[in-house]
């Protein structure tokens, strides 16, 4: 881009991350689906935030694909990031819940989640390709690797739903394998190297998408059942990062906006949505009421990153340079 360009709004610039707010707001959307169907919450709230989900992907899927017609230089910049391209799996997770909102709308919900699951093992098979083709510093890993692996563990729950338990084992088997392996280097490196960049510091919260999504999808693949011994396993695993993660929040309100605020929501919303099965399997209504606070708190959460992330477009903010 010339220099006379540098810090005017322009497409150009328009964050690849930002495909993470779909995925937030599909899962806030199901976790007040869920509370409906628990404790009679009003379901025109998951109506309308679904609907949100769908806008936000279209929108961004049109203005992303029209900055990768008039900038494409930009657009592969970021997908050929050795960390940004780990946001890339957003695409096919959101059509994999688009997919799930939208079940019983048949073939409208087949085709996205199945195109979702689809694109989601081009994209693993691609991601993986180009980790072991690289030398990577250590550095440069980061929660936002979680990803990938987040997206393998979100198509069973839509697949088992949908009849298809197959496909999902295959994807649980790849989601468990690599979140494994994800895990031990991500704390590797929280632990033994410099402190994660202030912007990166709001995706600490996807450590705890893929133990509370792994515990859906394993719920999924039983049928809806009783979790059992993995699923108690995945659950307080999840419910140990949640607790390690409210010690850090102090610090991370602090944290001035980064399209990486999303790194919040998705998150918040599967553990909730965890958090409302495994409770009602195991607990009585004194756990019932915490979790309505977690829902109501994680509403609370992605609410403020939706309008923050809508003022700072509509002041051309996240249009121009950033990082």
């Amino acid at each position: 881009m010339r220099q006379q360009d540098r810090g005017r709004v322009s497409l150009a610039h328009l964050p690849l991350p930002l495909f993470t707010a779909t995925m937030g707001l599909a899962g806030l959307a199901l976790v007040w689906y869920r509370s409906q169907a628990l404790w009679g919450w009003p379901g025109a709230v998951g109506d309308g935030i679904a609907l949100l989900a769908a806008a936000s992907f279209v929108a961004m899927a049109l203005a992303y694909g029209l900055k990768g017609l008039l900038y494409p230089r930009a657009a592969w910049g970021e997908i050929a990031h050795p960390v940004l391209i780990n946001f890339l799996p957003a695409v096919p997770i959101s059509l994999v819940l688009l997919g799930g909102l939208s079940a019983g709308t048949e073939p409208l919900s087949t085709i996205l989640w199945g195109s979702g699951a689809a694109l989601q093992l081009i994209v693993v098979l691609a991601i993986v390709t180009s980790w072991t083709l690289r030398q990577m510093e250590l550095a440069s890993l980061n929660p936002v690797w979680y990803i990938p692996a987040v997206g393998n563990v979100v198509v069973p729950i839509t697949a088992a739903q949908a009849g298809y338990p197959e496909i999902g084992w295959f994807f649980f088997s790849v989601g468990i394998f690599f979140w494994l392996i994800l895990m031990t280097l991500i704390y590797y490196r929280l632990i033994c190297a410099p402190n994660l960049p202030e912007f990166l510091l709001p995706t600490l919260f996807i450590l705890l998408a893929a133990p509370a999504a792994a515990y859906l999808a394993w719920v999924a693949l039983m049928d809806g059942g009783e979790p059992g011994i993995v699923g108690r396993l995945l659950y307080y695993k999840a419910l140990f990062t949640f607790l390690l993660l409210l010690i850090r929040v102090p610090r991370l309100v602090r944290v001035p906006y980064y399209p990486s605020w999303w790194g919040y929501t998705f998150p918040l919303a599967a553990f909730s949505m965890a958090s409302q099965h495994f409770t009602q399997a195991y607990f009585g209504p004194a756990a019932s009421l915490a979790v309505m606070v977690l829902v109501a708190a994680t509403t609370l959460v992605i609410g403020i990153v939706f309008v923050a992330t809508v003022i700072k477009l509509g002041s051309g903010a996240l249009l121009r340079p950033h990082g």
